[in-house]
């Protein structure tokens, strides 16, 4: 016996230009859109007052946990409006671009532009008793930095040493996510100290608008508070829950903005080794066009300080040389991951059948798995063979045998036919819109404990950025990278026009490299390996 979708949120709006008033109620159930403007035909509510536009607004939800510790986020977001969209009173987008979505929280008003006889108001249904909270020190922790960020007690996520909280930038009004690490129970030197200072100084290199944006960072010596961007559309896994599966055009997009993502992140020395869906954020809404961003980089190893060795990653997600600690690996570990990514986004809500039992001990068995995917899939739709192909070249058995990320990128799959290619380069640039490159300030991590930085907010010294452009003389594939001394200067490297740059994007030609690296010849032939 099925049970009803239990609404956890819902707007009342009032319309004041009629006699009498015009009023109702709409209820947003989890991962649910609902479509609000003029056009009967295109809306699930249609108000014919000439102000609104045919497709004025979306309310949309995300469920952020299925098991409901964490409540599902609403938001609302404006749809390319002639007059606008605001959310108590401040604009959240107007005109054709696409405009980031805003976070609702109950008592909230919506207006259009600046038509005060229709409003709407949010209130949040589904109200779940946090597990989690912050503690009595913790608290008086974030007063230290409440002028920048205002933290909530609403949370989103939780892992074995870190909870994730809503958290609100004072400055734009925006919600950002802060992670908040229990840091006090580890010893000075531990792994799982080390790994969380290692994501906030990895991301505060990588600058790209596939990965996610961090905006700040704090510690004390109990807690790290480490704040990005929130990703106001969910996560893969989110958006497989609300589709179950993709259209292929669909998928291709998604992994073509992963490939860009870790194209970036490998030029800079960074191997992810933890890409799955859960990782994997939608940065503007659950419909496409998605703006793709990677995301927890706690896993990440730099390329430069010699073999990696670990096993970290999730299971099936992790490669055949990684089955082991004894075993080196490269950036193809996050080819694998692509490749079971796109296999994933294929099967959409189904699980990869008998997987427990699987060990892929060879190419022979690698592919007998791959084709039986393939069946699997082949019942409700089929995929095409470049698909095939692609994820094939991933799921190589021996990682040389991988392409690299931009050499996956120029897959034929994702490359054609050339009105797709078209298409997907228009979409990508539209994104672009929403993205502004991140400004971290050093120390990356701001101590709250010491006296005022030169920057004002507290802070000790600036803390030593790690040298990600350096490869170890013992990194197992120093084709896959190069030294500092041959990038050149990089200055050299940050151009105002983002299309412009060769790290941001895989499609610039030879040409255009040389013109904008520094150094070598060796250095640029080592560039067109790799983009």
């Amino acid at each position: 016996m099925s049970t009803l979708p239990i609404a956890v949120g819902t707007v009342s709006w009032e319309d004041r230009s009629t006699n009498p008033p015009g009023r109702g109620n709409v209820l947003i159930f989890p991962n649910k859109t609902v479509l609000v403007g003029r056009d009967e035909s295109r809306n699930d509510v249609a108000f014919t007052t000439p102000p609104i536009s045919r497709c004025q607004l979306e309310f949309f939800s995300t469920v952020v946990d299925e098991e409901y510790k964490h409540p599902p986020l609403i938001f609302v977001r404006d749809r390319g409006s002639s007059n606008g969209t605001c959310v108590n009173g401040q604009l959240i987008g107007i005109g054709a671009k696409l405009s980031p979505a805003r976070l609702l929280e109950s008592g909230d008003i919506i207006t259009v532009g600046s038509y005060s006889h229709l409003t709407l108001v949010y209130t949040q249904l589904l109200l779940v008793p946090s597990t989690y909270t912050l503690s009595h020190l913790q608290w008086q922790e974030v007063e230290l930095f409440k002028d920048r960020f205002a933290m909530t007690d609403r949370t989103i996520g939780d892992g074995a040493h870190a909870v994730v909280f809503l958290a609100k930038d004072v400055g734009s009004g925006q919600h950002v996510v802060c992670k908040v690490h229990d840091v006090g129970k580890f010893a000075p030197g531990s792994q799982h100290l080390r790994r969380i200072r290692q994501e906030a100084n990895i991301l505060s290199t990588l600058d790209h608008p596939n990965i996610l944006p961090m905006v700040a960072a704090f510690e004390t010596q109990q807690t790290i508070y480490i704040l990005t961007e929130l990703a106001t559309g969910g996560d893969l896994y989110s958006l497989i829950l609300r589709y179950n599966k993709l259209e292929e055009w669909g998928i291709r997009a998604v992994i073509r903005q992963v490939l860009r993502g870790l194209a970036y992140a490998h030029s800079k020395g960074v191997v992810h080794r933890d890409i799955k869906p859960e990782n994997i954020l939608c940065g503007i809404t659950p419909q496409g066009p998605y703006r793709i961003m990677i995301s927890d980089f706690g896993d990440a190893a730099i390329s430069g300080r010699g073999r990696m060795q670990s096993t970290v990653g999730t299971r099936f997600y992790r490669p055949p040389e990684c089955s082991t600690a004894s075993q080196a690996h490269d950036f193809s570990v996050d080819i694998w991951a692509v490749g079971v990514l796109a296999m994933q986004l294929f099967l959409g809500y189904e699980e990869f059948p008998a997987f427990e039992s699987m060990i892929f001990g060879s190419q022979g068995v690698i592919d007998s798995y791959v084709n039986l995917i393939f069946t699997t899939v082949s019942r409700h739709k089929e995929i095409s063979e470049a698909g095939k192909n692609f994820i094939r070249s991933c799921l190589a058995y021996d990682g040389q045998k991988r392409p690299t990320a931009c050499a996956a990128f120029h897959h034929a799959w994702l490359q054609e036919p050339k009105a797709d290619n078209r298409r997907f380069k228009m979409l990508e640039a539209d994104n672009l819109l929403s993205w502004k490159p991140q400004r971290v300030k050093f120390p990356v991590i701001e101590d709250l404990t010491a006296g005022p930085s030169e920057n004002g907010q507290g802070g000790s010294a600036p803390a030593k950025r790690w040298d990600v452009g350096t490869v170890s003389p013992h990194f197992m594939d120093q084709s896959r990278g190069w030294t500092k001394g041959e990038l050149g200067r990089q200055d050299e490297l940050e151009l105002p026009d983002i299309l412009s740059r060769p790290d941001l994007n895989p499609d610039l030609g030879l040409k255009k490299r040389r013109t904008v690296l520094g150094g070598t010849e060796n250095a640029k032939r080592m560039m067109v390996s790799l983009f």
